[in-house]
């Protein structure tokens, strides 16, 4: 076997680099080195390489599609790609909306403009849809969050770090074009008004950090108890009264009201009519989707706009994802890859098992608790069982209505969930997705075929490689994700309960703390660090889920003596940490880098190695590296 059938990219290795002193550089050193990041995207690595062949794959089906009048993904791909008609629409699919709000003229008729909206799939001062109740996971109820602003998080607004205060100004200048697109009279006032608006929202938002704490946005009541105007939103939507529903923040629900009874009536209508451009901007025309992408541009760092012909892609792949799918899935996850997958993930599940039986810090009560919780996870590999139907009429001359439909199906299909007992088996991904989730309310890993594809997985991959990128980096780290500082807020069946011990979560409080400090000294970019708290889930995942996949492998190992012991002078260890670094090979904009520190709770690509690298108990036997050297620190945090 050469290292290229292993599964490892031997041209993305610097040899001259010292794997002891920075995994990162050796393992992806010569990608770095040698990688352009193609100008319509904010970053190019292991993850994009697979996203455009999966691209490129969805491109050539839609074509043969759309030569086919009447097949649905055809049809709505044509309409898409008819820069022509969507041109001649003007603004034309929006101004009926438009003119709803040119009817506000008090409190009253701006919480009928503001229901109007929302019936519509928009999303003023907050977001209207379903969840699992965190009280009894075995039902639906609808739930009320906050929402409602055009910069990335509420922080943008009220923060100077980094270049925030930069992309402010970038975004205020945006506003006064769009609203000159739609009527050059009062731009920049109307954009000072709504800004302003989205600012006092900004100020009564709670920050994601907050947001991680699931008791800060649990608030369960009844519609009828909210009281008009929000009965009549429940009504038109077809909703009972009596249905349960949860406010995620009631503070902020009373500041809603508020403003519709008390600010100028100019604000909340420049408001209103903002957020119809900036949602519908992109199904527009040409000046339109140009404008739009200017803030593209100042958070990722994208230098052009993506080809006319991707985007209609992603649009397919949003709306009509389960469909598309289908020729997907037979194409590339056919065979036995779905039984091969799921023998993987049972494998990494076990060895969380063992992890469970042996964790000092873990009392027995919990340790019970956690096992019982393990054993009841379940999982869905590749694709559906059963395929969604899309029972929307698509046309192939109107792209925004096409849009609007799929919103408004996809939207009533959630709200249909309200009231009735939850669908284990509806996944929140398209096959062709390259990433998966872990949902803590339903205890259930998900693993779309996307993500288990070269180079992350092979059927004939080394297994030390199999094992250090799916099953380290995405099944181990999606199955920590249960025992987070999230995960460990949900019992085995979905419900919010206390199930740990009083000196049990001290100690993992304790661990916690140790990965936060850690995290918080690594810099996206110059000057501007990562926020250990925002970022803990996922780096307690990633750490935990790469030690529990190498025990997997170890266990593997033993039971299967064929394994190759060594490939070109890399030993299976070397392979296996090889392969979880190689997964996120990888370079981003400085402006993608920087968003992602503000926002993101993921850390950047090169600290998801080097984080987890210095963590790793088998890392440094493996690549020989001695005590106190960068990447075998000696002082370790771990959780799992």
């Amino acid at each position: 076997m050469s290292l290229a059938q292993s599964g490892i990219v031997g041209g993305w290795i610097d040899r001259d680099a010292d794997p002891c002193g920075d995994f990162f550089a050796y393992a992806c050193g010569n990608f770095v080195k040698t990688a352009q990041i193609p100008p319509d995207r904010s970053s190019w690595g292991a993850i994009q390489i697979v996203v455009k062949e999966n691209e490129d794959f969805m491109h050539e089906v839609l074509e043969q599609a759309a030569k086919q009048p009447g097949s649905k993904i055809g049809d709505y791909y044509a309409a898409c790609m008819d820069e022509t008609g969507i041109e001649k629409a003007g603004i034309a699919p929006i101004q009926p909306l438009l003119d709803e709000v040119g009817k506000v003229k008090d409190a009253a008729t701006a919480a009928k403009a503001v229901i109007a909206l929302q019936v519509a799939d928009y999303s003023p001062f907050f977001n209207l849809s379903q969840q699992q109740d965190y009280g009894d996971a075995t039902q639906v109820i609808a739930s009320i969050d906050q929402s409602g602003l055009g910069l990335p998080d509420r922080k943008y607004y009220l923060e100077n770090k980094g270049s925030m205060e930069k992309t402010r100004k970038v975004y205020r200048e945006h506003m006064v074009r769009m609203f000159e697109l739609l009527d050059k009279k009062d731009a920049k006032a109307r954009a000072d008004r709504a800004y302003a608006l989205e600012e006092r929202l900004a100020k009564k938002q709670q920050d994601d950090v907050v947001r991680r704490d699931p008791h800060q946005i649990y608030h369960p009541t009844t519609v009828d108890k909210l009281g008009a105007p929000w009965t009549d939103l429940f009504e038109k939507l077809s909703l009972p009264k009596t249905t349960k529903a949860n406010v995620n923040d009631p503070a902020y629900y009373v500041e809603i009201a508020t403003i519709l009874k008390t600010e100028k009536v100019a604000t909340i209508k420049d408001y209103l009519v903002w957020q119809i451009l900036h949602e519908s901007a992109d199904e527009l025309g040409k000046a339109w989707v140009d404008e739009n992408f200017v803030m593209k541009k100042e958070l990722q760092g994208v230098k052009e706009l993506p080809p006319r012909w991707r985007r209609c892609v992603h649009h397919v792949d949003g709306e009509l994802g389960e469909l598309l799918g289908q020729s997907y899935v037979q194409a590339r996850f056919a065979g036995e890859s779905k039984a091969r997958a799921v023998e993987l993930t049972k494998t990494v599940l076990a060895a969380m098992g063992v992890e469970l039986d042996q964790l000092a810090w873990m009392d027995q009560p919990t340790r019970e608790a956690a096992k019982k919780k393990l054993g009841k996870m379940a999982y869905l590999v590749g694709y559906p069982d059963k395929w969604r139907e899309y029972t929307f009429d698509v046309s192939r001359s109107e792209f925004a209505k096409n849009v609007r439909s799929a919103e408004l199906f996809e939207m009533h299909r959630q709200l249909a969930k309200i009231g009735k007992p939850v669908d284990r088996f509806d996944w929140l991904m398209t096959p062709p997705t390259v990433n998966a989730y872990y949902e803590p309310t339903m205890n259930e890993l998900a693993l779309p075929a996307g993500q288990l594809q070269p180079p992350f997985y092979g059927a004939t991959f080394h297994p030390a490689v199999n094992f250090g990128d799916t099953g380290g980096g995405t099944i181990g780290h999606e199955m920590t994700h249960g025992f987070d500082d999230e995960g460990k807020e949900f019992d085995a069946d979905g419900n919010m309960k206390d199930w740990w011990s009083k000196a049990t979560k001290d100690k993992f409080l304790e661990a916690t703390k140790c990965i936060q400090d850690q995290y918080a000294q690594y810099e996206a970019v110059p000057g501007v660090h990562l926020d250990g708290k925002l970022t803990s889930g996922e780096n307690i995942a990633d750490n935990g889920g790469v030690k529990l996949a190498y025990e997997a492998y170890k266990a593997y190992r033993e039971h299967h003596p064929e394994v190759p012991r060594t490939v070109e002078g890399y030993s299976d260890d070397q392979l296996y940490y090889l392969s979880y670094a190689q997964s996120w090979c990888d370079k981003e904009t400085p402006q993608s880098l920087e968003t992602m520190a503000h926002t993101n709770p993921h850390s950047p690509p090169k600290w998801r190695v080097n984080g987890v690298i210095v963590n790793q108990p088998g890392f440094g036997p493996a690549f020989k590296c001695s005590a106190g050297t960068a990447m075998n620190p000696g002082k370790t945090c771990g959780v799992w």
